[in-house]
């Protein structure tokens, strides 16, 4: 497949949540046309970027903007979400919404850009989809069993298996990405990053919270290193795989507060290792940096920089 042109439109669908927004802000800067489609929201967006209003779910909404826009291009971090728990709890809280969105949405959203003749597709799934981890000594590639154990993790399962179909009957190019735990400023939801929140809003104050963390390694990566790979994925010239494993980088809770405890003098919080109640496993982007070349840009340092400057008041 060939690269999608500076001047194309791309529909970006899911545009307001955490990391829609960042690669929107950041495809803007690089001087993209875009247009969003999802719920309403308050807010300003970034300069020449228009947005229609609609869900995922309505076939009819889908077909009107993709055939009045007829992107070459488009890109999909649409979720089902239950106010501010996350995705993986919205899961528990209301199953059925959860496939509605993420799979049967996501499904009616491919075939709208088939028929309106949409070369690419990159969106969002989650290395949920391959559940616990067997050990977190060796890192998996694309190649890993999927095993999830929640409800969001099968329906990204799902949703994977809907994309490679799509490719298989309509020779539509799906890109999945694997990403994994999402951190930085704009962070408006708690979920897994609960704990990430809790411990930097702490070193604003210079408080010594008491949290329970797990005491086990995971990947994690800048939100805005999720407009950069966006960007290197429409430009790419060239085949991509289906699927993609998105590491970031790797830490661990104890890193996080030896890194806040560097970056803010005196702070300092006490954790207490509670077992999680899933152990994901550890994955490889081997696969996406030799198709793409393309590398996670922000550490763990960076991220917590970002993240203290958003709460900090200006001089």
């Amino acid at each position: 497949m060939t690269s999608i042109s500076d001047d194309a439109p791309i529909l970006v669908v899911g545009g307001r949540g955490f990391v829609g927004a960042a690669v929107v802000r950041h495809l803007a800067r690089r001087g993209r046309r875009l247009h969003l489609f999802g719920p309403a929201a308050a807010g300003a967006l970034p300069d020449g970027v228009d947005e229609t209003a609609g869900s995922i779910t309505d076939a009819a909404a889908l077909a009107a903007i993709l055939g009045r826009l007829r992107p070459r291009c488009v890109v999909s971090f649409a979720a089902f979400s239950s106010g501010t728990v996350g995705l993986s709890r919205s899961g528990e809280i209301d199953p059925e919404q959860a496939l509605a969105v993420n799979v049967l949405g996501f499904r009616r959203l491919l075939a709208a850009a088939v028929d309106a003749g949409v070369r690419r597709v990159i969106w969002s799934s989650s290395t949920v989809v391959l559940g616990a981890a067997q050990d977190l000594v060796h890192r998996l590639d694309e190649s890993a069993p999927r095993r999830p154990l929640t409800n969001y993790g099968l329906t990204k399962l799902l949703a994977e298996d809907v994309a490679a179909f799509m490719r298989r009957r309509h020779d539509l190019e799906t890109i999945g990405l694997r990403i994994p735990l999402m951190l930085g400023p704009g962070l408006w939801y708690d979920g897994a990053a609960a704990v990430v929140k809790r411990m930097v809003a702490a070193a604003r104050t210079r408080t010594r919270p008491r949290v329970e963390v797990p005491g086990v390694p995971f990947d994690a990566m800048h939100v805005d290193d999720a407009g950069a790979l966006v960007e290197r994925l429409v430009g790419h010239d060239g085949p991509l795989a289906a699927l993609y494993n998105v590491a970031g980088f790797t830490t661990d809770h104890a890193t996080i507060r030896s890194r806040l405890a560097a970056l803010v003098p005196g702070f300092d919080a006490d954790l207490a290792t509670t077992p999680p109640p899933i152990v994901y496993p550890l994955v490889s982007q081997a696969a996406l940096e030799r198709d793409t070349g393309w590398r996670h840009r922000h550490d763990l340092d960076a991220v917590l920089r970002d993240m203290l400057a958003e709460g900090s008041s200006p001089s």
